[in-house]
């Protein structure tokens, strides 16, 4: 029997997230690397009045420089939406 070792790499100083609200509305962005290594960005929003009621969707990356780009296109996005940044 072989046994096989991989080791990833995680960069937790390159993850990066942000959180933006609207009246009752919230959205949140976060850019993370996945168990095995691989460049995600999370997009969650839902009401900041009723609890229980939102929505997540993780994005695939091909790498950071693109996980990057998209990270910032949906942050001015969110922006141009009228969401206020609360970090």
């Amino acid at each position: 029997m072989v046994e096989m070792t991989v080791e990833i790499a995680y960069e937790l100083d390159k993850w990066l997230q942000s959180k933006w609200q609207r009246n009752t509305r919230f959205y949140t962005l976060t850019l993370w690397q996945n168990l095995f290594g691989e460049w995600m960005i999370t997009k969650t929003w839902s009401s900041a009045v009723y609890r229980g009621f939102g929505k997540s969707k993780d994005l695939d990356c091909p790498d950071y420089q693109a996980a990057l780009e998209t990270y910032y296109k949906l942050q001015k996005r969110r922006g141009k939406r009228g969401y206020k940044r609360v970090d």
